[in-house]
């Protein structure tokens, strides 16, 4: 991470240089990426101005405090860029783990073929269903198109998927006549 520190109407002591890179280390900790930070301390009259501009992953990140004091300044620049980093991270996340979702299989969805006992005449109300086989399926994203090609092509009754037009979770089966039916939940 390159720092440079500029002073404005201020004496750049190295005391208060070192002060700045021990806090913009902590940074560091909160965002792996931080290629280059640029600090400006500047006095005017009674007010003592820390700024701080970072360039991260292609990002930049800017914050700016103000009080009496350019320790606290310099405090207090150092916690809004904490929260920017934090909040910048998470949104990453977020859309990583939403991206990932979308090009790695989209959604798990679990798929049990049940049987019942056909040796009795009449179910008892409380009887269950014995599960021959469960499965968990990746419902892909594809168009309607691509789900009846690739229904055609594995030869399965039914194929579960995420509709890339609508980005809802649907079921695509073939009927007993040999057509196509989807089932896609209704939008609200």
């Amino acid at each position: 991470m390159q720092v440079s520190i500029t002073g404005r109407h201020v004496e750049l002591t190295e005391p208060l240089k070192s002060y700045v890179q021990d806090k913009l280390q902590h940074l560091k900790h909160s965002f792996d990426h931080v290629l280059d930070v640029h600090v400006v301390l500047s006095v005017e009259k009674f007010r003592q101005r820390c700024e701080v501009t970072i360039q991260a992953n292609g990002v930049t990140i800017h914050a700016r405090h103000e009080t009496e004091d350019m320790y606290a300044s310099i405090d207090g620049v150092v916690d809004k860029l904490n929260r920017q980093l934090k909040r910048y991270r998470q949104k990453l996340r977020k859309h990583h783990s939403n991206q990932q979702a979308r090009n790695n299989g989209g959604i798990k969805v679990s798929k049990r073929t049940l049987t019942f006992a056909d040796e009795q005449e009449e179910l008892h109300a409380d009887a269950q269903p014995a599960t021959i086989a469960h499965t968990t399926v990746s419902a892909k994203p594809m168009s309607l198109d691509e789900a009846i090609m690739q229904l055609e092509l594995s030869g399965e009754d039914e194929l579960v998927f995420t509709n890339q037009e609508t980005e809802n979770l649907s079921v695509l089966y073939r009927k007993a006549d040999g057509t196509f039916s989807c089932i896609e939940p209704e939008a609200s």
